[in-house]
């Protein structure tokens, strides 16, 4: 009986860790400090980014990444995310398919433009 607490109290931990523990190498960023070449990534959910959209920006919410990310070009990557978690779990799938994401902004505290989100450049 132990050893399936220990087991459950094992992947309860991993769970956290995966999802709150903070990406290292991944820092924020104002919408002056972007550079002409990196990819904007609007990890938001369709009906956020919808609302707030961002110029030039890919529109692959985080639950369509892993089938999407190969829509993506080779280039470094900015995430535009709602929060923290959103931001770990994107920055963890795009590592793992072999991108390198710079940095991020959380949309909540930058946003209140108003123009078309590209979905594919």
């Amino acid at each position: 009986m132990g050893f399936v607490a220990l087991g459950f109290g094992i992947i309860a931990l991993a769970y956290f860790l995966y999802r709150y523990m903070p990406v290292l190498g991944v820092k924020p960023l104002d919408i002056d400090e972007w550079t002409e070449d990196v990819v904007l990534l609007d990890a938001r959910d369709y009906q956020t980014s919808s609302r707030d959209r961002v110029e030039g920006a890919y529109c692959i919410p985080l639950s369509y990444l892993n089938r999407h990310y190969q829509d993506l070009p080779d280039q470094e990557i900015v995430l535009i995310v709602r929060d923290q978690v959103e931001k770990n779990l994107s920055t963890r799938l795009l590592r793992k398919k072999g991108f390198h994401v710079v940095g991020y902004t959380l949309a909540c505290d930058t946003f209140d433009q108003h123009v078309p989100c590209v979905s594919g450049k």
